[in-house]
């Protein structure tokens, strides 16, 4: 009786870490594929980078402002909607299109580029001094010559989500 009893604890001292690791393994498995479900999901964006900016630029044009913040990676798909929601009330959204449109251009792909992420560099000259408002506060952009980038990323779906205007 004794020998069994220590049969049993050997095994479950045995068992219970081998279990217990088992455990932890699928749920971190579930928690990821959890985290991950929506960019599985994600079905709007274009076969290529630029296809996705056209059907971002369509939207607009259309002034679909939902439709176009889909466009965007999933973490800032909100804050684009409010944005450009925040641009048609104003009445400043064909003015951004057209901006936009200009900016498209102009694009220079980056030598920084890989098979899942791809940016375009484009100069942008401002001839004299602005004020702008930038979420909420009021900030002076100076006249200058700037280089930006508009940067895509490759989704699982193989889509392209626009990361960066």
């Amino acid at each position: 009786l004794i020998l069994l009893a220590l049969l049993v604890i050997w095994s479950i001292n045995s068992l219970f870490p081998v279990l217990r690791s088992k455990y932890e393994t699928w749920q971190t498995r579930r928690a990821y594929e959890k985290l991950s479900e929506p960019y599985y999901k994600d079905t709007y964006g274009g076969k290529t980078p630029e296809e996705t900016y056209d059907l971002f630029i369509a939207a607009l044009k259309e002034r679909d402002t939902e439709l176009a913040a889909k466009y965007f990676a999933i973490g800032d798909q909100d804050k684009w909607g409010r944005t450009l929601t925040k641009f048609k009330e104003e009445g400043s959204l064909q003015a951004f299109v057209e901006e936009r449109e200009d900016l498209k251009s102009r694009w220079i792909k980056s030598n920084k580029s890989t098979e899942t992420m791809i940016s375009f560099s484009y100069q942008v000259l401002i001839e004299e001094d602005r004020k702008t408002t930038f979420e909420g506060q009021e900030i002076t952009i100076p006249a200058g010559n700037y280089q930006n980038e508009s940067v895509f990323v490759k989704y699982p779906k193989g889509i392209w989500k626009i990361e960066s205007l």
